[in-house]
């Protein structure tokens, strides 16, 4: 069965993703990619794949609106059996031009995606106008795979798309990597240790938890209190500013390879994202390291990976009461919240996402 999956931005967890895909189930992958957007924080593998790779020279706004990327899918279209176009608006123009190529070669290539559900509460509750734009999409899809189950189950009982054509495939990252570079330990109880790691965009509020770690330093039991930061992007000019003020706190920058983020994994306390979450809380539950955050921010799927107070905490926007929880956590430091979080991250394995995926295409 081939496979043409057009990536505007070919990141690392992504290309070893469709790697193990490509190479352990009965699938030959081509991906069509752009250049991505290295401004935001991205970072490109450079690992070698067993899938084919077709770049392209555009910057990832412009994929869906592109000349160039229509011109190599008329090109390459009969070639595949399905074609995975991400359903996002900015990738309408793209999503309508395959579809009219379905009649326009004779070849009725089956699309598909692979997307979040839409959010019909809290506060992201969607407009009017995406929920009619969401129904379009899902009408001429041949295929839609959620990024968790629990979002293909909303959509379908909320009757916004047919069961018949909605799969889920519990996003994650490369869980094999981990178990490569890492065993199951507790951290140190006398160096408390808190992480950030993503991308140092607003949505993150990385300054929140620069914030966040001057306060609970300057309490009484915490003053040995380390901060790590993985990431880099725009908004890297708040670590610039806190590191002028505190020179022990530690920024990595960008990291991907595995066994550099093990060794910050294996030293941290509990992960702190106050912002926008997502696949990082994979990779804390991965490490065994609860994963804290806020209910305010504008949060992936993966939040429902979170069992509040047993793997980690989602605080609320009372930042004394925020303040005093990862304080009573770090001075009491109970295993069991470790526990509960490496016993979440065994249910996330990448073999599991590859099995998910391959029955949402052959079923």
């Amino acid at each position: 069965m081939k496979v043409l999956w057009l990536s505007p931005n070919l990141n690392h967890y992504k290309a070893r993703f469709l790697d193990k895909l490509n190479s352990e189930f009965d699938l030959e992958i081509t991906v069509l990619a752009g250049t991505g957007n290295k401004e935001m924080g991205y970072v490109d593998s450079e690992a070698a794949a067993s899938y084919r790779l077709i770049q392209l020279n555009v910057r990832k706004p412009d994929f869906g609106f592109s000349g160039v990327v229509r011109k190599q899918l008329r090109k390459i279209y009969t070639d595949f059996d399905w074609i995975l176009i991400p359903k996002e608006n900015k990738n309408l123009l793209l999503f309508l031009y395959a579809f009219a190529l379905k009649y326009t070669t004779g070849k009725k290539i089956r699309l598909v995606s692979y997307n979040h559900h839409l959010v019909t509460s809290g506060p992201r509750k969607t407009s009017w106008f995406n929920r009619i734009m969401t129904r379009f999409y899902y009408s001429l899809y041949d295929r839609i795979v959620f990024y968790t189950l629990r979002g293909r189950d909303e959509m379908v009982n909320q009757k916004l798309i047919r069961p018949e054509v909605a799969f889920g495939a519990n996003n994650t990252i490369d869980t094999e990597a981990i178990q490569r570079v890492y065993k199951f330990t507790y951290p140190e109880k006398k160096e408390p240790t808190i992480l950030f790691i993503g991308r140092l965009i607003p949505s993150k509020y990385v300054n929140v938890c620069i914030d966040y770690y001057f306060k609970l330093k300057a309490r009484s039991g915490l003053q040995k209190l380390k901060l790590i930061i993985v990431g880099d992007g725009p908004d890297a000019f708040h670590v610039k500013a806190a590191l002028a003020k505190d020179p022990t706190i530690e920024w990595k920058g960008a990291v991907i390879d595995e066994e550099q983020i093990q060794s910050f994994m294996t030293r941290t306390s509990l992960v702190f994202v106050p912002g926008a979450s997502g696949l990082s809380i994979n990779h804390a539950f991965c490490y065994g390291r609860p994963y804290f955050t806020l209910s305010e921010a504008l949060h992936g799927p993966e939040l429902a990976y979170i069992d509040n107070g047993k793997n980690g905490f989602i605080l609320g926007r009372d930042e004394s009461q925020n303040i005093k929880t990862i304080e009573g956590f770090l001075l009491n430091f109970e295993h069991e919240y470790y526990n509960q979080a490496f016993e979440t991250g065994k249910k996330l394995s990448v073999e599991h996402w590859c099995r998910q995926f391959y029955a949402a295409l052959t079923n």
